[in-house]
C-alpha cells in the first residue's frame, strides 16, 4: 500500500500527505518522550517534607490552600477555588452545510497566576503555578445560548451521550479547577525568600542590582554621570557599585527581620518539569506510561512508512 501510493500519487499530494505524517510522526514521537521523561523524573525523586525541604528541584505532596487576603473565584461558576483555567467557544457554521459539521472556536480563555499555599503535616509554601502544567479532577464542560456562562447543571448521562444539551446552544464553557483542601501533588524549584537564615551572595545580589540598572540608561546616566559626558567612565560605575552594595544591604537587613517564605516555582532548568495536580503520583505515573506507549504506536509507524513511502518515490 506504501508502495502503491508512493509511486503512484500526484507530486502536490504526495508533498502533502508525507509533509503531513512527518509532522504528526514528529510530534507523537516528542510525547511520548516528553512523557517518559517526566514519569522518570517522578519516579526518581523522592518525597520531601517542607520542614526539611531543601533548595532546588523537589517533590511536595500535600494539600492545597487558599492564601490570606483577596480570594479566587472561577471566572465561569464563580466558585471558591485556588487556581482555575476556563475557555468559551462559539460554534462556526460559516462555510458548513449544517451544525453537525460545524466547528468549535475559542473567543476568550485564561488561567490563574494568583499564588496559593502547598500544606503537608510540616508547613506551608507558596505555590507560583505560571508555567506549571496543571491536571485537576474538577472539570466542568457545559453549553449556553450566548457568550455569558449560565449556571453549570450536571447533565444526565442521557442528554451527554445523545448531544440533547447542546440543542440550539452556540456557546460551549469549560472551567477546571483546584479547590480548597483538595490532594495536591508537586514537581517544581523550592526556594526560601528573607529571613536570617537564607544563603546570601551579596557579590552576586550586586551584580544583578547593576544589571538591573543598566537596563534603564538615561537614570543610569543621570545618578552616576558626574562629568555629563554621555558615557559612565571607570571611576563612575566604582560609585554606582558602591551605590548598589548599599541599596542591596539594606534591603537584605529589611529581609533578615522578616520570616522567611517558601516558593515552589517554575525550574529555570527545562529538563525539570514544572507539575502540579491533584492526582495521586501513581495515578500520574500510569498515565503518563500510558501515554507514551499509545504515542509511540502512532508515532513510529507513522514515520517509518512516511520515510519509507519517501524512499520508495526518491529511488524512482
Amino acid at each position: 500500500m506504501v508502495e502503491q501510493f508512493a509511486l503512484e500519487a500526484s507530486s502536490g499530494k504526495f508533498f502533502l500527505i508525507t509533509a503531513f505524517g512527518l509532522i504528526a510522526g514528529g510530534v507523537a514521537f516528542w510525547y511520548a518522550w516528553t512523557n517518559l521523561v517526566r514519569k522518570r523524573v517522578m519516579e526518581d525523586m523522592p518525597t520531601a517534607k517542607l520542614r526539611s525541604a531543601h533548595q532546588g528541584y523537589i517533590e511536595l505532596q500535600g494539600r492545597a490552600e487558599l492564601m490570606d487576603g483577596a480570594p479566587i473565584y472561577s471566572p465561569l461558576s464563580r466558585e471558591l477555588c485556588v487556581w482555575y483555567r476556563y475557555k468559551i467557544e462559539k460554534k462556526d457554521t460559516d462555510g458548513f452545510r449544517s451544525s453537525h459539521e460545524s466547528k468549535w472556536r475559542t473567543t476568550s480563555q485564561g488561567v490563574s497566576d494568583d499564588l496559593f499555599y502547598l500544606v503537608d503535616d510540616t508547613g506551608k509554601c507558596a505555590v507560583d503555578p505560571e508555567g506549571a502544567v496543571v491536571t485537576t479532577s474538577h472539570k466542568r464542560v457545559w453549553y449556553g445560548r450566548n457568550a455569558s456562562a449560565p449556571a453549570y447543571q450536571e447533565q444526565s448521562m442521557l442528554a451527554r451521550v445523545t448531544g440533547f444539551s447542546q440543542m440550539g446552544k452556540n456557546y460551549r464553557f469549560t472551567e477546571e479547577r483546584i479547590m480548597p483542601g483538595d490532594p495536591l501533588y508537586a514537581l517544581g524549584n523550592f526556594t526560601t525568600h528573607g529571613g536570617a537564615g537564607v544563603n546570601f551572595d551579596l557579590k552576586e545580589a550586586v551584580g544583578e542590582r547593576l544589571r538591573e540598572w543598566k537596563k534603564d540608561s538615561e537614570s543610569l546616566l543621570a545618578k552616576f554621570d558626574a562629568n555629563q559626558d554621555g558615557e559612565i567612565d571607570m571611576q563612575e560605575w566604582e560609585q554606582a557599585r558602591r551605590a548598589a552594595e548599599v541599596v542591596v544591604v539594606q534591603e537584605r537587613e529589611k529581609q533578615a527581620v522578616a520570616p522567611p517564605i517558601d516558593l515552589l516555582a517554575k525550574s529555570r532548568n527545562r529538563r525539570n518539569p514544572f507539575i502540579l495536580t491533584t492526582r495521586t503520583e501513581k495515578e500520574m505515573l500510569e498515565s503518563h506510561h500510558r501515554t507514551a506507549v499509545i504515542s509511540f504506536v502512532v508515532g513510529v509507524p507513522l514515520l517509518i512508512g512516511t520515510l519509507w513511502a519517501i524512499i520508495i518515490r526518491l529511488s524512482h
